[in-house]
């Protein structure tokens, strides 16, 4: 029965015509070749014909057990492995996705996958566990599974395996994020990695809903049809919402249970900006480090356009819970909705009974590129412990499990879920893969903790109602520039060791 499963799978991912793009193909990694043809300096390598007979040669003990640690939090429960009762696979579609995947990638390796699921018992997951395990020179785990926000100090006390002397991963292949490899790797050494194999590296998008029928209502412009001329910036977005405010309840006060132009978040959806206006604080070097890359005078200038925006507008409404505004957003209460994908799973904006529409932040300009989208930092991320004894067995169930994610879990998530059962046109279709392509991500977020939380620098004064942006980065400028400094540091020792 197992075997007739896997055939079954491997028929639909040769069968498939969806070739769905990384979020992040169109940048490479830098230039750091092992040799052997997994580092990231060579080309990235696109599969098109689904060949998994390339890992047939894969030489892995059978019955080999491997170790997962993973996050028990609803968001993340479900993204590696799915358990169920009676061992059946699971009526929900996606989860039966991620539930047949464990079985090809068992199947396959002939290898046991266990994943234990541990309770947040720090901020982002497990993090105070492993580093207990490591420290201790527990071979417990194999895999290490959770937010890039919260594994970036567990790199640098050298808690990790360099995956490029990982033997059977290669992170040449298009379903890596060769973006996320440009921007996690200092030096030769990259310790982190997602792609495919993350469903919450698209969850957790943000994106901007918008309600079609109260847009023509109030005879907005078409918001695809600005995105498409290359309009849709914020100077067009803040004279859009700015006047659009009503006293549903007539008691004299701005809340929640009033009607706006657009409804944000001032903690997460501040951070989304740093991407949609690309305004980076840390970079990678042609040498391979990190420094310091902040525009001061674009970056005083969005601090005073989001101050305006989050403080000064009376059409805008701010919410700290970004899953609230779905809440507001399904009520009817905001035609522009500005919050991470995953809100579109909600009950709520799926029962809706107006059409709405998915777009991408804004522009800072009409001179922008493009359109650039911001990935939250509990988008999970691989690593493999460097007490694991089953380390050419992570890196083939890691390599296996992302190769046939593609077709498989994502396209599952991505064409099925967003693209079916909630988002409502085909308008929207073609923005979700705009929005998952331009996935921009800065260097500065996957080292935030190592860096005194310069990427925050944004978030920090809008939160304070504070526009100063020239004395805050003047008075913590040197522990900004000591941080960075230290990075470099840390990944120079482990180079060393």
């Amino acid at each position: 029965m197992k075997k007739a499963v896997i055939l079954i799978l491997v028929m639909s991912i040769l069968a498939s015509a969806l070739a769905l793009a990384s979020c992040t193909e169109k940048r490479k990694p830098n230039e750091t070749d092992d040799g052997n043809g997994t580092a990231g300096g060579s080309d990235v390598i696109t599969d098109n014909d689904w060949d998994m007979s390339r890992f047939d040669d894969i030489d892995i003990a059978e019955g080999t057990v491997v170790r997962i640690m993973s996050r028990a939090h609803q968001r993340h429960a479900n993204e590696i492995t799915v358990e169920t009762e009676d061992g059946k696979e699971p009526d929900d579609f996606i989860l039966a996705s991620v539930y047949r995947r464990q079985e090809y990638v068992e199947e396959k390796l002939g290898v046991t996958i266990e994943n234990y699921k541990v309770e947040e018992t720090d901020e982002h997951g497990g993090r105070t566990l492993i580093q207990t395990v490591v420290s201790g020179n527990d071979d417990t785990y194999d895999i290490y599974a959770s937010s890039y926000y919260g594994s970036s100090i567990l790199a640098t006390d050298g808690l990790f395996m360099n995956l490029y002397d990982v033997e059977n991963l290669d992170t040449s292949r298009d379903y890596w994020s060769s973006y996320y490899i440009e921007k996690s790797q200092i030096g030769d050494k990259l310790y982190t990695i997602t792609g495919d194999i993350a469903t919450s590296a698209t969850r957790f998008l943000f994106v901007t809903f918008f309600n079609k029928n109260l847009v023509n209502e109030y005879q907005i412009e078409n918001p695809y049809d600005m995105v498409s001329d290359g309009t849709w910036t914020y100077d067009t977005m803040l004279n859009i919402v700015k006047d659009i405010y009503n006293d549903l309840n007539s008691d004299g006060l701005r809340d929640e249970n009033d009607f706006y132009g657009l409804g944000l978040n001032n903690y997460l959806g501040v951070d989304a900006y740093t991407s949609a206006f690309d305004i980076p604080t840390i970079t990678i070097n042609d040498k391979g480090e990190a420094e310091i890359c902040i525009n001061y005078d674009k970056y005083a200038d969005v601090v005073d356009k989001l101050y305006t925006l989050f403080w000064q507008t009376e059409g805008v409404l701010n919410k700290q819970d970004p899953d609230y505004l779905a809440t507001l957003f399904s009520q009817e209460k905001i035609i522009f909705s500005q919050s991470w994908l995953y809100n579109c799973e909600s009950y709520e904006m799926r029962d809706m009974s107006s059409d709405y529409g998915i777009i991408p932040y804004p522009k800072y300009n009409e001179a922008q590129d493009d359109y650039y989208t911001f990935g939250h930092d509990q988008i999970t991320i691989f690593a493999i412990p460097k007490t694991s004894a089953q380390r050419a067995a992570a890196g083939a169930v890691l390599e296996v499990m992302c190769a046939v994610s593609r077709d498989t879990v994502i396209e599952q998530y991505y064409e099925m879920a967003l693209k079916g059962r909630y988002s409502r046109d085909e308008e929207s279709v073609q923005m979700l893969d705009l929005i998952r392509q331009n996935f921009l991500l800065d260097t500065g977020w996957v080292y935030c903790e190592s860096t005194n939380l310069m990427s925050r620098i944004l978030r920090t004064l809008i939160e304070a109602k504070s526009k100063n942006f020239a004395s805050y980065y003047k008075k913590y400028e040197s522990s900004f520039i000591s941080s960075v400094e230290d990075l470099n540091e840390a990944f120079a020792k482990l180079d060393e060791e």
